[in-house]
């Protein structure tokens, strides 16, 4: 239950066979006894290739597992659940998934005061990519919430911080016309 709460609400048998370090058949047997016990249930369609998905019945029960996570293996377990998403390819389809775990895992680490450079280039460039992804969607708010984000962490020197700036320039005329 805690490695699918850390996917979110919806989650699929390859993120927790990864976070939890099973193997698949293990995975499934797993998923399958927290089905028979009505704290999932699977979908019959799923909204990533060949994986199965999942749903928490009670977004309590998702709340209850996550919170009994210690910070530092949530950290950990939001870095390998954003490697999961990555490795499914088509990244401008799970940009928004991607900047959630990054971002997430980077509080995580520096409310632990642990190194957190490496992490903070991957979450600022992913909330980028989110960005523009809700940028070419017309979903202005959620784009101006990715850039701002992403700005939060870009480096002031960074030749590439004047054209975020701009991106959220674009943005916010879009939103007030």
């Amino acid at each position: 239950l805690q490695d699918a709460a850390v996917v979110g609400k919806v989650f699929w048998l390859g993120a927790v066979e990864r976070i939890g370090q099973l193997d698949r058949t293990e995975a499934e047997h797993v998923l399958h006894s927290l089905e028979r016990k009505e704290f999932v249930r699977r979908e019959r369609r799923s909204s990533v290739g060949d994986e199965s998905q999942y749903l928490f019945r009670h977004l309590l029960v998702r709340d209850v597992a996550y919170s009994q996570i210690p910070r530092a293996a949530r950290a950990d377990k939001h870095r390998v659940a954003a490697d999961w998403i990555e490795s499914l390819g088509r990244p401008d389809d799970h940009a928004e998934m991607l900047a959630h775990h990054y971002l997430t895992a980077l509080e995580l680490d520096k409310a632990a005061g642990v190194d957190t450079q490496d992490l903070a280039e991957r979450a600022r460039l992913r909330l980028l990519e989110a960005g523009d992804r809700a940028y070419a969607l017309s979903a202005f708010p959620a784009a101006m919430r990715s850039y701002t984000a992403a700005l939060d962490l870009w480096p002031p020197d960074d030749p590439q911080r004047p054209q975020l700036l701009l991106r959220v320039g674009r943005v916010a005329v879009r939103t007030e016309s």
